[in-house]
């Protein structure tokens, strides 16, 4: 018996041993001449974190006193919403500055909508659409989690025209881990949460290259979201509640962190800071560490051409005999590498690089670690670009064009509605008038529509009319197609007090129901007008006219 006792120690000694002597190394120093006023002038922050408000398991109050804790300056509140609740005004809670903002989602992903004040309707449905209504409200839209190994939450929106991408998402690094990994983790946690969480992170490839794509034609900014919840919550009728508080709120913010470079220090003005943090994020003057690899991070990158200046997420035109200059605290054997357009063009193995920008392009920098977790390894250190643009970036794209070509009347308009709800079609001169009102009480699939047949005419390409509303509101213009089982396919448009033309392009809709393809449009049964509750709310009413509306090619 006491030989067996014996035995038993000795090998719950030898495994903790081999734990304690195989833990994931703990954060090493980094070293460089870095200036002390931008020291002063680099804080550090969390982006995307839930609170009670949705699925986190933590208050306000709570977060905002891990983040203290962990040595961050801001944190960026991320509940679930339709952006039709006003941002709380930003506040200062244990000395972090907390902001406001909302993470929607769409039948292609979740947004996070930054400094985006209350929405007129709710936000929802076609990523697209979610991001034009961001945009168009002021917002600054993020892609969150894009290559998520759970589908729901991939985004899938290539074309949308994204403000923003994360990067690097601590909640997504962990589920395509095999079992084996994830066990060790759990292991390590009580030892170091930090390290163990730092230890699931892998160099996120098919991220960086889509965004390094991306960035080659338009700005577009990267920032690390923590998809902080405070551990495991579950969700029932009195709300989410902690189940497992792992991974901790402090665990994740001491994991990595979002770093603003800012004009100067913050003041202590909630509304005043809150402004200044917040452009710093949508113009790309922000980098990502990962603070569980190696401390302190910072870093200075510049570039010039023709004599004028440019810095982290700012655009200078490009002209010969550019340079690039970089200055960063690097860890012991780590190295500093220059991208432009995702592919390395210098590297140095000291704290300072110095390179000529040979070509037009989004130049970025990255610095590695020799102690980094993954296969292959995560960057230590990752900055948003400096744009040399050959010329001017083109601020968007031309609208579709189509010629207007066979005039539907809209004399023909019916009303089809969900029993309860209220809908009443009125002739105008050039068009018609839908007048709705949904049902109040629980979501039970509301809608109201002005459904009119639609003509034959085998070189339609397209439906254009002139729309306006009541108030700002999204439309669903649908083709059923009878001869499918009633199958519709759908676009979205914004409507709003003031007359607009819209063209709807048939290559643009969308199946309303399932995956299909696409069917002979110009052969749809009917032309529909919608108002349901992907962008509208259980009582809702107001009215929207619909005037000159044609086929076109």
């Amino acid at each position: 018996m006491r030989r067996q006792v014996l035995l038993t120690a000795a090998l719950v000694a030898a495994v903790f041993l081999f734990v304690v002597l195989t833990l994931p190394p703990r954060p090493v120093p980094a070293a460089g001449t870095v200036d002390d006023d931008l020291r002063r002038r680099t804080i550090a922050g969390a982006v995307h974190v839930h609170s009670t408000r949705s699925d986190g398991t933590g208050s306000v109050d709570e977060i905002a006193a891990a983040a203290n804790r962990a040595g961050l300056r801001f944190v960026v509140i991320t509940d679930h919403g339709d952006a039709s609740r006003p941002p709380d005004p930003p506040q200062y809670r244990h000395g972090v500055l907390v902001i406001d903002a909302v993470e929607i989602s769409t039948n292609q992903g979740h947004v996070i909508a930054l400094d985006l004040p209350a929405a007129p309707y709710p936000l929802g449905g076609e990523a697209r659409d979610v991001v034009e209504d961001v945009r168009r409200l002021g917002g600054f839209a993020i892609a969150a989690h894009p290559e998520s190994s759970k589908p729901e939450l991939r985004w899938t929106a290539r074309d949308a025209p994204i403000d923003g991408v994360e990067w690097i998402n601590l909640d997504s690094a962990w589920r395509d881990e095999s079992r084996l990994r994830l066990v060790r983790a759990a292991i390590d946690y009580p030892l170091g949460p930090p390290s163990a969480l730092a230890s699931l992170l892998d160099r996120p490839g098919v991220t960086l290259d889509r965004w390094d794509a991306m960035t080659e034609r338009r700005a577009v900014v990267a920032v690390a979201g923590h998809d902080a919840h405070g551990g495991v919550a579950e969700g029932g009728r009195g709300g989410w509640r902690r189940r497992l508080g792992v991974p901790s709120y402090e665990a994740s913010f001491r994991t990595f962190a979002l770093r603003t470079i800012l004009p100067a220090d913050l003041r202590g003005s909630a509304a005043d800071d809150a402004r200044v943090v917040v452009e710093a994020i949508k113009s790309g003057r922000t980098f990502t560490a990962i603070d569980a690899v190696a401390t302190p991070a910072f870093i200075d990158f510049r570039a010039a051409a023709a004599g004028v200046p440019g810095l982290t997420g700012q655009t200078i035109p490009f002209a010969a005999g550019a340079t690039v200059t970089v200055r960063a605290t690097v860890p012991d054997g780590g190295r500093l590498v220059l991208f432009r357009g995702g592919s390395e063009v210098a590297q140095s193995t000291t704290d300072e690089l110095t390179a000529r920008a040979d070509a037009p392009g989004a130049y970025r920098v990255e610095v590695r670690a020799g102690t980094a977790p993954g296969d292959p390894p995560v960057p230590w250190l990752v900055t948003n670009p400096i744009y040399l643009r050959a010329q001017p970036a083109a601020d968007g794209e031309a609208g579709p064009q189509a010629a207007a070509f066979a005039a539907i009347d809209g004399a023909g308009a019916v009303v089809e509605k969900e029993p309860e709800s209220e809908g009443t079609i009125s002739k105008t001169a050039a068009g018609f008038s839908l007048a709705y009102r949904l049902r109040s009480g629980d979501r039970v699939s509301q809608y109201v529509a002005a459904a009119l047949p639609m003509p034959q005419n085998t070189d339609a390409r397209a439906l254009e009319f002139v729309g306006r509303s009541s108030s700002p509101m999204r439309l669903s213009v649908q083709l059923r197609f009878n001869e499918l089982g009633g199958a519709r396919w759908v676009r979205s448009v914004y409507l709003s007090p003031e007359p607009n033309r819209i063209v709807v392009p048939f290559a643009e809709m969308v199946p309303a129901d399932r995956p299909s393809k696409p069917p002979q449009f110009p052969a749809a049964s009917s032309i529909l007008f919608v108002v349901d509750l992907t962008n509208a709310a259980p009582g809702q009413s107001g009215a929207a006219e619909i005037s000159g509306l044609s086929l076109a090619k």
